[in-house]
């Protein structure tokens, strides 16, 4: 699950990552709410963190991504994430 994303990464909750520090990885990233069409982008591990107890449920791990070349995010998307990500409190 998109946690944040940015132009150059992304942080994603993820449930037991078999990943380590500086893996290739190819993401389909999904940003707009209502379309079913990914963006898929290429990036490498930067970080790997267990969520502490009293945010962990569904997801377990919380992983960062630095992405090999920028993904340039449409107005769309941007409005997209917005509302994702408002009862988090973020991008309000």
């Amino acid at each position: 699950m998109i946690a944040d994303l940015a132009e150059t990464g992304t942080r994603l909750f993820l449930q037991q990552p078999d990943f380590k520090l500086g893996d290739e990885v190819r993401l389909e990233l999904h940003v707009l709410l209502d379309d079913d069409t990914g963006r898929v982008v290429t990036g490498h591990i930067v970080r790997i963190e267990p969520l502490p107890d009293d945010r962990a449920s569904l997801w377990t791990h919380e992983i960062g991504v630095e992405f090999h070349e920028t993904m340039p995010l449409s107005a769309a998307e941007l409005d997209s994430l917005a509302k994702r990500e408002a009862p988090f409190g973020k991008r309000s």
